[in-house]
């Protein structure tokens, strides 16, 4: 679990998950999802991606940084996957693409939940 001073930006990151889920519910519109994914991924790399970790027991420090890499992996990936739900065309793809789309969020969530100790 993080320190206090650390958690912040995650507590943030996971709010925007969870719109970011909400919106894939709700819209239809798939250039609107795509904006959504772009913002998350720069909300991630400015805001976390360069947060310092200097101050955090070398262990934890570690496992940090490895759920960064993780986070941006599946950032990466979830941004593929709103480039495939926007060129499908059939309802069955765009529904399988939705869930790809939603089970990523919820990895991401899970990520999250466990640097703030809310598994």
């Amino acid at each position: 679990m993080l320190p206090p001073e650390y958690q912040q930006p995650y507590q943030q990151l996971k709010q925007r998950v969870e719109d970011l889920q909400e919106t894939l519910i709700r819209s239809t519109d798939s250039s609107t999802l795509k904006i959504a994914i772009a913002a998350l991924q720069t909300f991630f790399q400015t805001e976390i991606w360069n947060l310092s970790l200097q101050n955090l027991d070398p262990n934890l420090e570690h496992q940090v940084q490895s759920i960064n890499v993780e986070i941006d992996k599946q950032l990466r990936l979830l941004n593929m996957d709103g480039l495939f739900l926007q060129a499908a065309r059939q309802e069955n793809t765009v529904k399988q693409r939705k869930q790809q789309a939603s089970d990523r969020l919820l990895l991401l969530i899970q990520y999250c939940n466990g640097l703030l100790g809310q598994q």
